[in-house]
């Protein structure tokens, strides 16, 4: 606790600084944790590195493939796909960037120790890698894997020389070498990501000398220094400030459609879970239940009042404009009584106490009206909000009973949703990493291993559809709410809200 004057000092002093035309400062809610590119996946970190790291394949702000550091692609046969590096790409250290670099960045991702919430889920079904030669790759897969372009719109290529390095030498910046608009100036723990325009970059015209990525984890404070010019841009605009930037002809609001919702995650294995109340029984593993505890939440609510507009609702957890999502799914009315008629039916007229544990990005608020609706309906609900440092490790210990936090398809496919977490944990490497709720059965593995072994889109598409359908039948995984990404800056720049909410400094322009 000492040490907050000395960092808010600090911070202080490196906004009170006058700013250069070509000086692009941002201010974000939550900084980066790492300059690893393989190591925690979550979006404080992917959405920072893509400014410094690039992926064979990328997206734009609407979530559509184009062309990365590959500028092309196609299928060999069913098990081989074959991809064509771009011309002329250099890494920040001069050094060419080849094959056996993508080859070297493809064995890492697994092989880094200790790894939290490591990006290995891009990776199932990857066999192998052969280099045909410097521009030419080979990626040989266990089986058909159509979503592979999609997939490694996730994985970071470095170059060979750093790709044996660990955690530590990417975070003193002596590995953290992209391809990048940007080079790393200088970084720590909770101080700003400073970078410099990468002169040699591929990709065109870098807009800005340097960008520094400056963390202001209170809200406020982020609008108060957007306010005062001390940065140029923040991310995640508090909704109650929304309408006041807005409104001020200094400033422009940029919103958009999020791959983000706000998702309930009910522990359905244990016989008595963390944070549940209930003699000794676990009432979650009861489809009953869990179709008491959707029905009773009213999301028109939530996203038009407790969120201001700022959210769309949806009991499906993942947008239904991304591939293999319910496109016209209409969102259920709260029925608190037929709830309760559930609960009863479950042998839970009185209902059971219950913890809600709540992570602290945009969900708070969320969460709170949720507990306000359960204990409505019987089931007398506390929240527990969870400091970001230690949400994701108590979640991976699996102490939660019950939880809320945001999740993203950020690979624009519900695959990835499936895959990750209504697929049993420890079958198929790769698959159900962020299986935290003990959600699988062997025939829900083998139709989500189905699906993403399907060549053809309209089948594979169709398949995914009827596994969402399935996932909100039985409320396995509960969408609440779909959320913006909302972001602010001064008049003088442009630019388009992405669906998968990363800041590229990039795509942020001078008018």
């Amino acid at each position: 606790m000492k040490l907050l004057p000395r960092l808010a000092l600090g911070l202080s002093m490196l906004l009170s600084a006058p700013a250069m035309a070509q000086d692009l400062r941002i201010g974000i809610q939550a900084p980066p944790s790492t300059l690893d590119p393989h190591w925690l996946l979550n979006l404080s970190n992917t959405g920072a590195l893509r400014n410094i790291y690039e992926t064979l394949v990328t997206r734009d702000a609407q979530m559509q493939l184009k062309p990365g550091l590959a500028q092309s692609w196609r299928v060999v046969d069913d098990t081989t796909w074959e991809f064509k590096l771009r011309p002329g790409v250099r890494f920040h250290d001069g050094a060419p960037l080849t094959s056996a670099d993508v080859a070297a960045s493809f064995q890492r991702v697994p092989n880094v120790p200790g790894n939290p919430n490591p990006y290995t889920i891009y990776l199932a079904g990857v066999a192998g890698v052969e280099v045909v030669d410097d521009l030419t790759l080979r990626i040989r897969t266990s089986g058909p894997l159509p979503i592979l372009p999609t997939n490694l719109t996730q994985i970071s290529i470095v170059p060979r020389s750093v790709a044996e390095k660990g955690n530590a030498e990417f975070n003193s910046g002596a590995a953290a070498i992209g391809t990048g608009p940007f080079r790393v100036t200088s970084w720590s723990t909770s101080a700003p990501l400073v970078m410099r325009r990468n002169e040699a970059w591929w990709g065109g015209t870098v807009p800005w000398e340097t960008a520094s990525l400056v963390p202001i984890p209170v809200d406020s404070a982020r609008v108060a220094a957007l306010l005062a010019g001390d940065v140029d841009f923040i991310n995640n605009v508090p909704l109650q400030d929304a309408p006041r930037i807005k409104g001020d002809r200094r400033f422009a609001l940029f919103d958009g459609p999020s791959v983000y919702a706000a998702n309930l995650y009910l522990d359905v294995e244990r016989p008595n879970p963390p944070g549940v109340e209930a003699e000794g029984r676990n009432p979650m593993r009861d489809v009953r239940v869990r179709r008491a505890m959707s029905l009773a939440l009213n999301r028109d609510g939530i996203a038009r009042q407790i969120m201001e507009g700022y959210a769309d609702p949806t009991d499906q957890p993942a947008p239904p404009f991304i591939f293999g999502a319910i496109p016209d799914r209409t969102v259920p009315a709260a029925d608190p009584n037929a709830a309760k008629a559930l609960l009863a039916e479950a042998g839970y007229p009185q209902g059971f106490g219950l913890n809600l544990f709540c992570s602290p990005s945009r969900t708070p608020r969320i969460c709170q009206a949720m507990a306000a609706a359960w204990t409505r309906i019987g089931i007398r609900t506390t929240v527990e909000i969870v400091p970001q440092a230690t949400f994701l490790t108590r979640r991976n210990k699996r102490e939660y009973g019950a939880f809320v936090t945001g999740f993203g398809s950020l690979t624009g496919e519900t695959s990835y949703l499936l895959g990750s977490q209504l697929h049993s944990a420890g079958v198929v490497p790769g698959l159900g990493t962020l299986n935290f709720t003990g959600l699988g059965t062997p025939e829900t593995d083998a139709l989500i291993q189905r699906a993403r072994a399907t060549l053809d889109d309209a089948s594979r598409g169709q398949q995914l559809r009827e596994l969402m359908q399935r996932t909100v039948d039985e409320s396995l995984i509960i969408g609440v709410g779909l959320l913006r990404s909302v972001n602010a800056g001064q008049a003088r720049l442009s630019y388009q809200a992405r669906a998968d909410e990363e800041v590229l400094a990039v795509e942020i322009k001078p008018r």
